[in-house]
């Protein structure tokens, strides 16, 4: 059987260093961009984005990787539960990975040309520590999510596969219809929650609280990733 750290090293390096630095690549070039149009249009603004690039790289490279990992593994006598232990660290050193990645990058950019983040947008400062737990949250978070939607989709048949798209948006197209007959309260309501979870009271801020909220909901979102792979077959989907 192979042993978790086996399993670490295997995807590491077969596919994850080779994406770390293909996004290292794509951070360098989105830099030099940023520094061209700071200077050939001589504006004080932002010139593009950092963290929202690292943060679609480890959502998207988790969603596609799980399938085939799930079925090569469970083919080399891999169990589910410890399989799930390992792909769950895989994800946290990638998104620990990519924090610091997305962290360097920033600071590095904001000396010589001009970005803006979420991070900084929430909480208007440039601490090195900050960025970094933050950011390892938010991408812990994200490769869960995408985790528990693919396994969804793949366990699934065809009608479920449809109540599982459809019904996320009839959901917000009802808030979107609701809210303004409440006079905005499930708005204010979705709002105020999205601030206590991120560290936002009235009187300060904390990016920690944030970081402890996310990883607190990846956490929760484990437990259904790890009864959908007690019940996932391997197949073709």
């Amino acid at each position: 059987m192979v042993s978790i750290a086996k399993f670490i090293k295997f995807h590491f390096v077969n596919l994850f260093n080779w994406q770390i630095i293909t996004c290292a690549a794509v951070l360098l070039l989105h830099l030099l961009i940023s520094v061209g149009v700071i200077n050939l249009a001589d504006t004080p603004g932002p010139a593009g984005v950092n963290d929202i690039i690292v943060m679609c790289w480890m959502f998207i490279l988790s969603l596609v990787i799980i399938t085939p990992s799930f079925k090569y593994m469970l083919s080399q006598g891999m169990p589910r539960k410890r399989y799930f232990m390992a792909m769950s660290l895989n994800l946290v050193i990638l998104a620990a990975i990519l924090a610091v990645l997305s962290a360097v990058f920033y600071i590095i950019t904001q000396q010589v040309a001009n970005v803006w983040m979420i991070y900084e947008l929430i909480y208007n400062n440039q601490n090195f520590l900050g960025i970094v737990l933050w950011e390892f949250g938010a991408l812990l978070f994200l490769g869960l999510l995408a985790w528990l939607i693919r396994l969804i989709y793949y366990v699934s048949d065809i009608r479920a596969k449809i109540l599982v798209t459809v019904i996320p948006i009839v959901l917000l197209s009802l808030l979107l219809l609701l809210n303004p007959l409440l006079d905005g309260a499930i708005g204010r309501g979705i709002l105020q929650f999205l601030k206590a979870a991120m560290g936002l009271p009235s009187t300060a801020t904390s990016p920690y609280i944030g970081m402890a909220s996310m990883i607190a909901a990846s956490i929760i979102i484990s437990c259904p990733v790890f009864l959908l792979l007690r019940r996932a077959q391997v197949n073709n989907g």
